[in-house]
């Protein structure tokens, strides 16, 4: 990942901020649109001589905090809570500073690549996390866990109320470390477990044929070459006997910007897929690119967690008449953010731009609502496709599609 950093070129980025515990698929304060800068761009000579006058204060207090101060400050931090002070200072709840550690991890993510455990979490309300899906051939795996679990300890600490990021953070970590996890709630009852973490690649698209004839596409993050994974995994099923298909985007946080286009354009062939709005009131539009399954009969699954990206493709197929959204309103996030590489290998994220789908909609604070509502209440969690009353509707939608075109 690291030789895309050398890359003189924009990468855009749309979603959740990842964080690996494996992988934990939970709406963080991260949510959004982002364009990566490989580093923080470069100014005129004017600017450059204005902006170094602004920082002249800042610079007189760090030379004297670090000569004159009787307790001498670690200037690591120094600087970062400078960072981190700008950003405080920006009316942006977004607005965020990553360690060099944090911006690297982010980055890996966005290929894919984990080190964790390989466990995907929910948080419901005033509750330990769930264990929604423990991925196959990770340590998770390797070690038993079970959907269902939640963990209530982690190395002897109670995490049973904290929040899910403070979760993440204390059993995240460097691959061939251990961490020890207390889980609850399952079949076997309490029980602790002691795990070594190991590096992964996410399984990032899931595919079947169910019903009979319908292709069942799941597709977890838009990371790298997403779109044309769901591509080949269409192509497949409807090579194996599929007459329509349902597309899974619930609790899928987001990701590559140009991915969220690709896959929109496995089923949309021509027009706008969503339009970014920078400041001033520039605006870019971004359209369909390749050829898609344009007649392949389509309904898409969507939930509160379907963020950004998701939201995206939800908009464009929504606005284009493609297929049924089925399921709950996304989470709503149209903000665009930019995440910037200091010369330290840290970086930090801020809101630069907004996005509109192609009727010209902004989601923020709204979301995508589906045309067929179906809510899944926390007392009545599906355990499989088999009993999941969303992913019947869409198999009813695209059946009535199949139905309607003879």
């Amino acid at each position: 990942m690291a030789a895309e950093f050398e890359n003189p070129r924009r990468r855009r980025l749309t979603g959740l901020l990842p964080v690996a515990v494996g992988v934990v698929l939970a709406i963080l304060a991260g949510a959004g649109l982002y364009v990566l800068l490989t580093d923080t761009g470069t100014t005129s000579a004017r600017a450059a001589a204005d902006t170094a006058a602004d920082l002249e204060p800042v610079i007189e207090l760090y030379e004297a905090l670090t000569s004159d101060a009787v307790d001498p400050p670690d200037t690591d931090e120094l600087v970062e809570g400078a960072i981190e002070g700008m950003l405080d200072q920006v009316d942006d709840d977004y607005a965020t500073y990553f360690a060099e550690e944090d911006f690297t991890e982010f980055n890996d993510s966005l290929d894919g690549t984990f080190s964790g455990v390989g466990l995907m979490l929910e948080q419901p309300p005033n509750e330990p996390p769930v264990i929604i899906s423990v991925l196959e051939g990770t340590p998770a795996a390797r070690a038993g866990i079970e959907e269902g679990e939640q963990i209530v300890e982690v190395d002897g600490e109670d995490v049973a109320s904290d929040p899910l990021e403070s979760i993440v953070a204390k059993v995240k970590g460097e691959a061939g470390t251990t961490v020890t996890l207390s889980l609850a709630g399952g079949d076997k009852g309490r029980r602790t477990l002691e795990i070594t973490r190991a590096e992964f690649d996410l399984p990032l698209v899931d595919s079947e044929l169910i019903d009979g004839d319908i292709g069942y596409v799941r597709l977890l993050q838009f990371a790298n070459n997403s779109g044309q994974r769901v591509r080949r995994e269409v192509d497949e099923l409807l090579a194996d006997g599929a007459r329509g298909i349902v597309l899974d985007l619930r609790a899928n946080p987001g990701g590559l910007l140009d991915e969220a286009v690709s896959v929109a354009s496995v089923f949309i062939e021509d027009g706008e897929i969503v339009a970014v709005e920078e400041r001033g009131g520039q605006r870019e539009s971004l359209s369909a690119v390749d050829d898609a399954f344009e007649d392949v009969p389509l309904a898409m699954l969507i939930d509160e967690n379907s963020a950004s990206a998701s939201e995206i493709v939800a908009g464009a197929i929504q606005d284009a008449g493609r297929g049924a959204l089925v399921g709950e309103t996304t989470f709503g996030k149209g903000s665009v953010q930019t995440i910037a590489r200091f010369s330290d290998g840290s970086g930090a994220k801020f809101t630069t731009a907004r996005y509109f789908t192609p009727s010209g909609d902004s989601i923020e604070g709204v979301g995508v609502e589906p045309e067929v509502e179906v809510v899944i209440s926390d007392d009545d969690r599906p355990t499989g496709l088999d009993d999941d009353p969303q992913v019947s509707a869409a198999i009813s939608e695209v059946n009535a599609r199949i139905a309607a075109d003879g």
